[in-house]
């Protein structure tokens, strides 16, 4: 009986702390997008629990996510912890990033700043940006990608 104690209690706690630390991931998710017009940039981001570059870009990213919400940026996350699945290159498709996504699959640590109308990667978020940069090449990238639809229109 106490050999099973022994064993129980502990797989118990490991159960619990991996089902807390997982909770939330897998299928991309939408951060917080309040305009009801059509994103012009997409900032997908790909990352894992086992990424160390993740648990660097990540906060920093967050912490500038909150400056965009009233701008046309979309956030997703595709989350590769448990490897590809079905589920997440659904996502990219339906975010209509299916082709990027598939150019850079399996690779995590970094996100990705897209045309939502072009579907062409302007930028990407890296360990080496700091806050202040992250916000900046966002910024860029939704002046650049908000003149090129206004090329595309008057063509």
């Amino acid at each position: 009986m106490e050999r099973v104690k022994k064993f129980i209690f502990p797989a118990v706690i490991l159960l619990g702390l991996g089902a807390f630390v997982l909770q939330g991931r897998g299928v991309a998710s939408d951060a917080e997008y309040t305009l009801a017009r059509k994103p012009e940039v997409i900032a997908a981001t790909f990352t894992s629990a086992w990424c160390s570059a993740c648990k660097i870009l990540e906060p920093r990213l967050s912490s500038v996510i909150s400056k965009f919400s009233d701008k046309p940026v979309k956030f997703v996350e595709f989350d590769l912890t448990f490897g590809e699945q079905p589920e997440i290159v659904e996502a990219a498709h339906n975010a209509g990033i299916g082709e990027v996504y598939e150019r850079f699959q399996g690779a995590t640590g970094f996100t990705l700043l897209i045309d939502a109308e072009t579907g062409e990667v302007i930028d990407s978020l890296t360990i080496n940006h700091s806050k202040q940069a992250m916000a900046a090449a966002i910024s860029q990238s939704i002046a650049r990608a908000a003149r090129d639809t206004s090329l595309v229109k008057t063509n």
